[in-house]
């Protein structure tokens, strides 16, 4: 397995773990911190303090170890306000090959709509919302990144998405809401 490889410090595990991590933990990171580049500098120190290191769990959940790790380094290193910001959706919603002006006009629109209903969502709700629905993340997991119990985390992910259904409420707007959650398109 390669990282028991990179933990052991061999260079070709680290690079392909790093690739295969880095942009997904971005994309968390600044979603999760203001500062980006206080989220590459966390990003980085990340890989150097776990790579070559044998205390470090052979027996882990990659993705979910570097999330957790990268959350509580941009925890201690947090300088503005928790402000969580929307997931990309323009890169997530391009599962149309139509680009007609009005499509894509409409589509505009509707991505405007959502993010400013999703940035009126309290912090908390939209970190559940992202980890849960654009990465994949159980809700155990997301759990225990945050420092809440399972129930606490389903509600917040159950209060985010009432609210958004409140919020926008046309077929139309909800559409969006389906398409970036569920088809979980990546980011690119």
């Amino acid at each position: 397995m390669s990282w028991v490889k990179f933990i052991e410090g061999d260079t070709a595990a680290f690079e392909q773990i790093y690739n295969e991590f880095v942009d997904d933990l971005y994309i968390y990171g600044t979603h999760y911190h203001t500062d980006h580049a206080t989220v590459i500098d966390s990003i980085h120190d990340l890989f150097g303090d776990l790579f070559g290191n044998p205390k470090i769990a052979k027996d882990v959940n990659v993705k979910y170890y570097l999330f957790a790790s990268l959350r509580r380094r941009l925890h201690r290193n947090k300088v503005a306000q928790d402000k969580f910001s929307n997931v990309q959706l323009q890169e997530v919603l391009n599962w149309s090959e139509d680009n007609s002006f009005e499509q894509e006009e409409m589509k505009e629109a509707q991505i405007g709509l959502l993010r400013e209903k999703f940035d009126k969502l309290p912090s908390r709700q939209k970190e559940v919302l992202f980890l849960k629905y654009y990465m994949n993340f159980r809700y155990e997991d997301i759990a225990e990144m945050m420092s809440i119990n399972i129930e606490t985390c389903r509600t917040l992910s159950f209060r985010g998405l009432k609210q958004l259904r409140l919020e926008l409420n046309s077929p139309e707007a909800l559409s969006i809401i389906f398409f970036a959650f569920y088809l979980n398109i990546p980011a690119s």
